[in-house]
């Protein structure tokens, strides 16, 4: 009966101490992010709220402040901004001149499967490529900087 026992009970103890799948990132699993469905379709304007040391904030185009927060680094023309669809194309709000922001058609791809790490074309090449990485993506808020 004691064997029983302690057969029965050292059984509990291996399968409670056994390791779970660990916790993975979607960056480090090579799936797309679930965020994919939050990021794609809508107009993300940057909404300067960042410290000039921080990742950039960018809000939804159509967002209602509650209290609108001190803004650094905007500027006097206005711009940058992003929107990606679901099929590779896009729009690229740039910063403009005299009339203000200026829109630009975009096609994009991810830099590596399942990374949030896109390339960016502006199709009427008044721009050139450049690479976006989403660092994070709520409902209302979109961390993202342009990279190098």
């Amino acid at each position: 009966m004691r064997t029983l026992l302690l057969t029965v009970l050292a059984t509990g103890l291996l399968a409670a101490c056994t390791p779970t799948a660990p916790d993975v990132s979607p960056e480090k699993t090579g799936t797309p992010p679930a965020d994919d469905a939050r990021l794609f379709g809508r107009m993300w304007l940057n909404s300067h709220e960042s410290r000039p040391n921080e990742t950039p904030t960018y809000r939804p185009e159509n967002y209602t402040w509650t209290t609108p927060p001190q803004r650094y680094n905007m500027p006097i023309e206005g711009g940058d901004g992003f929107r990606l669809d679901a099929d590779g194309k896009g729009a690229y709000i740039a910063p403009g001149i005299g009339t203000g922001p200026t829109t630009h058609p975009i096609t994009w791809q991810r830099a590596e499967p399942g990374k949030s790490v896109f390339r960016l074309h502006v199709t009427d090449n008044s721009r050139p490529d450049m690479q976006l990485e989403v660092v994070s993506v709520d409902a209302d808020r979109l961390t993202a900087r342009y990279l190098p």
